[in-house]
């Protein structure tokens, strides 16, 4: 019975061990991930904040960091952008001036200036959406729905209607469903149209852009063109009550419904 009891005790004394082991690798590990947040703000505060802003907000010179734009980037991405830069942009490439440990840490403070935790590449959930629901909706906002002409998020889409970026938290589910079901209801400003009646009773619509004594501008529905009508060589220009958005979602099937909302509340 001692022998049984010694042998029992020696286990758990084991397990004990291996245990208080594990949790201090777990800890190291999680330590090593996550640290670097404050480096990376003393950088950023060198190097980045000219640009972007002190709290990533954005200035003449650079692009927020905290918008729904930057927010999707998944944590490769965010890297990658910071190590290579972009190209056709004022983006420079820092891979040849901070370490990789460096660059790390800036990603991780932006992160936190975004929101999030510091940067974990072995966290799958960092990214884009992959819902199956959402994903489809996308694919529709960009192909047969056609809202992609007009809205834009991210770095595609036209812009004769409002940006989508930060869509869920501008507007709650009734407002968002609104602006879907009812767009002439409430129509964003800056976002009006104009009506240009010419002599041969044509009528063209578009969003207004300029007006002056002699002229007025409108931007085709289309988003392609800018086009100038003279006052004096046309019949009427007048403010448009509609909206240019159609009413495209109400004609869409319930499960194209589905998928569209859900990519619009990702955004």
């Amino acid at each position: 019975m001692k022998f049984q009891s010694g042998v029992l005790k020696g286990l758990l004394i084991k397990r004990f061990v291996i245990k208080t082991l594990a949790g201090i690798v777990v800890s190291l590990l999680s330590f090593s991930v996550y640290s670097g947040v404050g480096e990376g703000q003393e950088l950023y505060n060198a190097y980045c904040q000219l640009c972007h802003g002190g709290l990533g907000e954005g200035q003449v010179m650079g692009k927020p960091l905290t918008d729904a734009m930057a927010n999707r980037l998944s944590d490769q991405d965010l890297l990658a952008v910071i190590t290579d830069g972009r190209s056709g942009t004022g983006m420079a490439a820092w891979g040849g001036s901070l370490s990789e440990t460096e660059i790390f840490d800036v990603g991780s403070y932006i992160r936190n200036l975004q929101g999030k935790p510091a940067l974990n590449l072995n966290d799958n959930d960092s990214g884009p959406s992959d819902d199956p629901v959402v994903l489809a909706g996308e694919q529709l906002f960009n192909s047969s729905a056609g809202c992609a002409t007009c809205h834009s998020y991210g770095d595609q889409g036209g812009s004769i209607g409002p940006s989508l970026d930060g869509l869920s938290s501008r507007l709650d589910n009734d407002a968002l469903m609104q602006a879907l079901l009812s767009p002439s209801a409430s129509i964003a400003s800056g976002y009006e149209a104009k009506v240009i009646e010419q002599n041969d009773g044509t009528r063209i619509s578009g969003r207004f852009r300029n007006d002056s004594e002699l002229a007025v501008q409108i931007q085709s529905e289309d988003g392609r063109r800018w086009v100038t009508y003279f006052k004096d060589r046309v019949k009427s220009i007048s403010d448009s009550p509609e909206s240019l958005m159609p009413d495209r979602y109400a004609s869409l099937g319930a499960q194209e419904q589905e998928q569209l909302l859900a990519f619009l509340k990702s955004l």
